[in-house]
């Protein structure tokens, strides 16, 4: 974990936030050695707002710990805001790691500054689908830890006559009612008594896409370890083995690690090695929640000629025409995807080889 040391003034609100001001950074932390300057009240204020993101404290015990972070005190101080004087606590704070960019002499700190806002999830479902693919998913645990995954396969369930859709012919239940609320609402449900799935609510009233492949990027030893837990046992082990078939049966499948790109493969892996449950994430909205959002990613843009689109998994019993239909959608080449779809492949490289002769 990085940590940023800070040290400014503070003034308690009557909600018992702490709000930050005149912020000195330590120049070790930053890439540029020099002390940082604000050019115009506007940020020194928005650099204000993201310590107070991080930081709640109540002053009349600042040794108390939120979100990870220590306030060891240093002395009192009597600070003029606006013409009125007021008792304030100097504290030196360690924080998580941020997202941080230098210009010049001026610093910006946000959290998710880059995330998608409502209008990215305000479309149809299947063109969230498509438009999910190759953006990254930022997932921040409570203690600081950040995992990052591109998106690299998508489903869609159209809600209404779609029979595959947990609110087919607009089915409201207490399960299923993210799928209801606004564009870009996390919804995330059990099944098979033992993992979860999740799902971003779009557009329609029950539309919603689920993620089930992501490509690991940053994280990846705290998904390891997840998945690690949950290892199921070999389902051909034979109850009559002997003693030392059983040990050397036992030893291979521990020196069996997984490798990166079976993390998160699926997806129920997807929420194994994400920390993705029903209690930690269902209901909340991507374009504000501090856990997790998405953002775009600068330097791998998928373009239509590399997306494959073919039948959903695991719904036969939804009928052989929606079963059929093309609501599937994955970044052709990627070795993260679930299960690929090689004669829609082949297809695609023929169309390809097609018009690259013209």
């Amino acid at each position: 974990m990085q940590r940023a040391w800070w040290s400014g003034y503070g003034t308690k609100e009557s909600s018992g936030r702490l709000q930050w001001r005149n912020i000195v950074f330590r120049p070790d932390f930053f890439p540029v050695q020099r002390s940082v300057e604000y050019k115009t009240s506007a940020e020194e204020d928005a650099a204000a707002m993201a310590c107070a993101l991080y930081v709640t404290v109540d002053c009349s015990r600042t040794q108390r710990i939120k979100r990870r972070a220590t306030f060891p005190e240093k002395k009192s101080k009597v600070s003029k805001i606006k013409g009125r004087s007021k008792k304030v606590k100097i504290c030196q704070i360690s924080l998580p790691q941020l997202e941080t960019s230098t210009s010049d002499s001026i610093v910006s700190l946000t959290v998710g500054s880059k995330r998608h806002r409502d209008e990215f999830y305000n479309v149809s479902c299947e063109q969230l689908a498509n438009k999910l693919l190759g953006e990254v998913l930022v997932r921040r645990l409570e203690d600081g830890t950040v995992l990052r995954g591109r998106i690299v396969e998508t489903e869609c369930y159209l809600g209404g006559e779609d029979r595959a859709s947990h609110s087919y012919r607009g089915k409201v239940t207490e399960r299923n009612k993210p799928m209801y609320m606004k564009p870009g609402t996390a919804y995330v449900y059990f099944t098979y008594g033992m993992y979860h799935c999740f799902n971003i609510s779009s557009m329609e009233p029950g539309g919603c896409v689920l993620l089930r492949a992501v490509e690991p990027l940053q994280g990846t030893e705290y998904m390891l370890s997840e998945r690690e837990k949950r290892k199921k046992a070999p389902k051909d082990i034979v109850l009559d083995l002997t003693m030392s078939s059983c040990s050397a049966l036992s030893n291979q499948k521990k020196n069996k690690s997984l490798k990166i790109h079976e993390l998160c493969n699926g997806p129920s892996k997807l929420c194994i090695s994400f920390n993705i449950s029903k209690q930690s994430s269902n209901t909340r909205d991507l374009c504000s929640w501090e856990g997790m959002w998405i953002e775009p990613d600068q330097n791998d843009r998928v373009g239509p000629h590399n997306v494959v689109s073919c039948p959903r998994i695991g719904i036969d019993s939804a009928g052989f025409e929606w079963a059929s239909k093309p609501l599937r959608f994955y970044i052709i080449g990627n070795p993260s995807v679930s299960r690929r779809d090689k004669v829609k492949e082949k297809q695609i490289s023929k169309l390809a080889s097609i018009l690259a002769g013209k």
